[in-house]
């Protein structure tokens, strides 16, 4: 039988072979040197909360960054009034409050570090402390709510602790969401989540009674206000 013409499909096949290999690795060569790009956010949760960001600085937690202007400046722990403040006065913490030895700025005032803890800003007020993050989708449903329940409901704390290392984003996401009423820590390192033990996700709201102990966790997103409220009352009602 004659030799060339095999030869010259043998040829043409190890040519298709190559060509094919090839091309098959140009994916895998382009994903090697290509820029690394930013990871898309975590999907929600059967809870209905995301996966927390480790991400952490070491900038103390000091939101210095943070641009925020005279016209949304949001203390973090204003006077309730004459006979509140007498009430906080008389009002000791309870041995063991868990918020004892956490120290945060407060991110929506632009705030540094301030001497007290948030057991002692908190003192002699029902506080509830809703914990987001800029990146989180169920947190920009709650957040408003958030607001709502504090407008509501003077006689408690209402607050927030921004769960991540950037600061401005975290004003970015309110000012964005409209969310110009609800004073905001800003804790960069995970102090708040290593101090309470809560999961790893947001959004997580804890109620703590007037003398620092705890009174509820919820690991889910309210939709509600009204909802809200009433799960805080039985929590601080039992």
């Amino acid at each position: 039988m004659p030799e060339k013409p095999d030869r010259a499909r043998l040829l043409l096949l190890l040519l298709a072979v190559v060509v094919g290999l090839a091309v098959a690795s140009i994916p895998l060569m382009a994903s090697i040197f290509s820029e690394p790009s930013t990871p898309p956010a975590a999907a929600p949760s059967s809870t209905g909360a995301e996966p927390a960001d480790d991400s952490a600085t070491d900038d103390q937690n000091a939101p210095a960054d943070t641009r925020v202007t005279v016209d949304n400046v949001v203390p973090c722990v204003e006077p309730k009034g004459e006979e509140l403040a007498s009430e906080k006065q008389n009002t000791a913490l309870a041995d063991g409050a868990e918020l004892a030895d956490v120290h945060l700025p407060c991110l929506t005032d632009g705030g540094e570090q301030s001497s007290q803890s948030l057991a002692e800003q908190f003192a002699g007020t029902p506080t509830v402390v809703n914990v987001w993050a800029w990146w989180c989708g169920p947190c920009r449903k709650e957040l408003p709510v958030m607001q709502q329940v504090a407008e509501s409901n003077p006689q408690w704390n209402v607050v927030g602790v921004h769960l991540d290392a950037r600061g401005q984003a975290g004003v970015d996401f309110l000012e964005e969401l409209g969310v110009d009423n609800l004073p905001s820590y800003q804790d960069a390192n995970h102090t708040f989540d290593t101090a309470t033990s809560i999961p790893k996700v947001v959004p997580v709201t804890l109620v703590y009674r007037a003398d620092g102990t705890r009174a509820a966790t919820f690991v889910r997103t309210f939709d509600d206000s009204a909802e809200m409220q009433q799960k805080i009352n039985e929590a601080l009602a039992g």
